[in-house]
């Protein structure tokens, strides 16, 4: 869930879920063979540690989607624009700071190698949501030697010989086949994410309540494999061909509290009463041709000490 990935480059922790049955409205695509869209998307997460901040993250980067086919399902071409890709982060402690420093400019230069890239992904027509990575086998090699050139730079910077730096790389492509199945299914779960409204269900002008089960869009985190129960509110409000939904869960706490005990031994003597989290969404359409104009994700959770702020917003062109 995202509460749990408080990471320095955080961008989007977002969540996905699988809906009840309850039949209500539900808008579909409509998209046209050559559609194109620009998409900006900006992001800030904050982590406050006895209510003082501890760490802020900040992205900003543009984006293409483009229709390639749309016979059987949909096929999407998903591509960012070159150098528009903006991180900037700040933390409390120099030692940090600076190591975020230089992970910064390292990501940087890894945009300006992957700048090109064209994600092409299988689309569900009634959905809108993705299921799979067609050029799944291009964009894992890149990923591979940009991991190793990661490791290059990282190494160097930090003094480490050529032998350490071998070692470094052996055991991080080790670790990336056993995980090749996980990176896939998160890059489908953060564009499904945007797309989240387009399976829902919800009646016009008024709201819903549905049981859920939510899973975390990282599916490579600790909690990846966890889904938690909980109940989604889903609204609308349809004004002529403008429709805006809105989404609010709450996470069954007492599941919550126990995945928590189990992860950090640490945080036993928790109660659900130390424990807050809201997840809030809101999707804007345009019924005209059902295209989605702008999305909205919020999300705060807190204990007894720590205090994270989630917030992405992405508009279409």
């Amino acid at each position: 869930m995202k509460y749990f990935l408080i990471a320095i480059f955080l961008l989007f922790c977002n969540i996905s879920f699988s809906q009840s049955s309850k039949a209500l409205h539900q808008i579909k695509p409509k998209w046209k063979l050559g559609d194109v869209k620009k998409i900006h998307a900006e992001s800030y997460s904050k982590v406050f540690i006895k209510d003082s901040l501890f760490n802020n993250t900040e992205a900003k980067a543009d984006y293409y989607m483009k229709v390639t086919d749309t016979t059987k399902n949909y096929t999407i071409l998903y591509y960012s624009e070159p150098n528009t890709l903006d991180i900037k982060t700040n933390t409390a402690i120099t030692k940090v700071d600076s190591a975020v420093n230089i992970f910064t400019k390292i990501f940087k230069n890894i945009e300006k190698e992957t700048k090109y890239f064209q994600y092409e992904l299988l689309v569900d027509k009634n959905t809108g949501q993705a299921f799979k990575v067609k050029n799944s086998d291009k964009l894992l090699e890149l990923i591979e030697k940009v991991t190793s050139t990661i490791i290059d730079e990282f190494g160097q910077k930090i003094g480490k010989t050529s032998i350490q730096i071998d070692s470094m790389k052996q055991k991080l492509v080790s670790n990336f086949k056993t995980n090749e199945p996980k990176i896939l299914e998160t890059i489908i779960n953060e564009y499904n994410y945007v797309m989240g409204a387009y399976s829902l269900t919800f009646p016009y002008n008024s709201s819903v309540s549905q049981n859920v089960m939510v899973y975390d869009v990282n599916a490579m985190s600790e909690f990846g494999d966890i889904e938690m129960p909980a109940v989604i509110t889903t609204s609308s409000k349809k004004n002529d061909d403008n429709l805006i939904v809105n989404t609010d869960i709450d996470y069954d706490k007492e599941f919550l509290l126990e995945q928590i005990k189990k992860k950090y031994k640490n945080m036993n003597d928790l109660t659900t009463d130390d424990i807050f989290l809201s997840e809030k969404t809101e999707t804007s359409f345009t019924t005209t041709t059902n295209w989605i104009i702008s999305q909205k994700s919020d999300v705060v959770f807190k204990t007894k000490e720590v205090k994270v702020i989630n917030a992405t917003s992405v508009t279409f062109q």
